[in-house]
């Protein structure tokens, strides 16, 4: 059967799209190739004609997230800068909505320690993604004079705190977000 141009394309956005949801949602390692093609609606025999394993393509899933993060991010984030973007990155970031979006966040917290575990390419895409988000932290506190110090330790304060906030119970999560804002606020002030 002949397809149109682009078809594999398309497919493969489409794999990719549903592995992001169930990597980021159940696990990498818990998340089989049949559940992410099943939700991609494909067989899994299809999975080879896309992706040479599945570490293939949890590094190509990365990229996928990383970028189409930007996206799940609140509008006026793209309107704002320095201290005001901060704050309102910390507080979209922090929140108990993103918490409850495994599924749809930040990769960060879903799959830094599986990606640490595994490796190779999926930890060289991770860690190239993390360098550009800590650049563009940086940028905020100081748009001449980046400040890589202050947007590592904002960074590692959201993931965190995401992390923890999604192993407990809401009573606790609720907690830890919101001193964990706290904390970043008062860093915030602080430049």
């Amino acid at each position: 059967m002949r397809y149109v141009a682009g078809h594999k394309d398309q497919t493969s956005k489409r794999i990719l799209r549903a592995a992001g949801k169930l990597f980021r949602k159940k696990g990498y390692a818990a998340t089989g190739i049949d559940a992410v093609m099943a939700s991609a609606d494909l067989t899994a025999g299809a999975f080879y004609a896309h992706f040479r394993s599945k570490e293939d393509l949890l590094a190509k899933t990365l990229d996928e997230v990383f970028v189409a993060g930007k996206n799940d991010r609140p509008v006026e984030l793209n309107e704002l800068r320095g201290q005001a973007w901060l704050r309102a990155f910390a507080s979209f970031y922090l929140s108990n909505q993103h918490r409850k979006a495994a599924g749809r966040g930040c990769p960060m917290p879903s799959l830094a320690a599986e990606v640490a575990r595994i490796g190779g390419k999926p930890r060289a895409v991770f860690g190239q993604h993390v360098q550009r988000v800590v650049d563009g932290i940086a940028r905020q506190f100081d748009e001449t004079d980046p400040d890589r110090q202050r947007a590592i330790a904002t960074m590692a304060i959201c993931v965190g705190g995401v992390t923890l906030a999604r192993a407990v119970n809401d009573g606790l999560a609720k907690e830890i977000l919101a001193a964990c804002r706290d904390a970043v606020i008062k860093e915030i002030d602080m430049a």
